[in-house]
């Protein structure tokens, strides 16, 4: 058995694991951009959404492709792909928050969380097998043998 130290540093062979990291790092972050754009500088929460997003997107991208998944792609390809699937979850949340800020009267923060964790899972699936995916082609199968 290993120490516990090297149990821990053994789940990060997990890309899942990596995933749940950055994800939640990133959340956080976002959400504090998001909290600092309406709390201290007071702007509409679309206008602290929108900043939000174009600042995450900038960091998260190197996260996910290099720590996450790994990826040996093209950068430009990648960062496509990736803008697709972010551009997804943005855009639902873009579209959820005003409608739980307006319909239900929740806090701006509060719809955001929410928006998060619902997006959350379409974009692990998302970038798994479509942003990051392995581009290189499959082999292809082996000769049968004629008997």
């Amino acid at each position: 058995m290993g120490t516990i130290s090297g149990r821990l540093l053994g789940l990060f062979k997990h890309h899942q694991i990596r995933y749940l990291l950055v994800a939640s790092c990133t959340s956080l972050g976002y959400i504090a951009l998001v909290a600092i754009g309406l709390e201290v500088i007071g702007w509409h929460y679309m206008v602290a959404i929108l900043i939000a997003q174009v600042i995450t997107i900038c960091t998260a991208f190197w996260f996910y492709r290099g720590f996450v998944f790994q990826s040996e792609g093209s950068v430009w390809v990648d960062f496509l792909r990736f803008l697709s699937v972010w551009s997804t979850g943005a855009i639902a949340g873009v579209i959820g928050t005003p409608f739980l800020v307006e319909v239900f009267d929740m806090h701006p923060l509060v719809a955001q969380v929410f928006a998060i964790i619902i997006v959350a899972v379409g974009s692990y699936l998302g970038h798994t097998f479509f942003s990051f995916r392995n581009s290189d082609p499959v082999a292809p199968p082996p000769d049968e043998v004629q008997p």
